[in-house]
């Protein structure tokens, strides 16, 4: 089981819940579920929302063979963290890391120059794309003028990965988002 709490863009937080298992001899990755964290965000509330569901459906917590966090405090506080909570119902449950939220980790140990050059360039592709107006004008643009993107990829810390497409697409069409933001009138 992979457990997240991620923020929607309502600003409420969800709980995001999939699984891995074998069926018929296969690997099978599922969405199990989401729930919205109506207060807090902690260990306590997390754990509640699982058993809520695991009691709904059904679940024996013997069925779970490992569980894979964020790494939160919430979630792998020795004492009160999700994971401590679950090893109460289920001692035999292994933890693990996720493997995004660690290579978001080793991201910030880049070179200096390369973490500037990125920084820039996220700080650009999100200028882009986080405002609704930017991303139209943006798209419209590179229509008009032929470009071959008219899209950019959302660059978030946690899905770091996608720098290894945003940054040739970046340094692709950097005429053309240089010429946006010469044409573009100032706020």
């Amino acid at each position: 089981m992979q457990i997240d709490e991620s923020t929607d863009v309502s600003n409420h937080s969800q709980l995001l819940v999939f699984v891995r298992y074998v069926h018929e001899r296969c690997i099978k990755e599922e969405f199990l579920f989401c729930e919205r964290l109506e207060t807090t965000t902690k260990a306590d509330d997390v754990f509640r929302l699982v058993q809520l569901f695991f009691d709904c459906h059904e679940l024996s917590w013997d069925l779970i063979g490992s569980i894979c966090t964020d790494g939160a405090p919430a979630m792998i506080g020795k004492k009160s963290g999700f994971v401590a909570m679950v090893k109460e119902k289920a001692p035999h449950v292994l933890t693990t890391h996720c493997v995004l939220h660690r290579q978001a980790l080793a991201s910030k140990t880049l070179p200096k120059k390369l973490k500037e050059v990125m920084g820039v360039v996220v700080q650009t592709v999100n200028y882009i794309r986080g405002r609704a107006l930017n991303h139209r004008l943006f798209k419209k643009f590179c229509d008009k003028i032929g470009a071959d993107y008219g899209m950019l990829l959302y660059h978030t810390e946690v899905r770091w990965l996608n720098r290894v497409r945003v940054l040739p697409c970046v340094v692709e069409i950097r005429n053309e988002i240089l010429e946006l933001f010469k044409h573009q009138q100032p706020p």
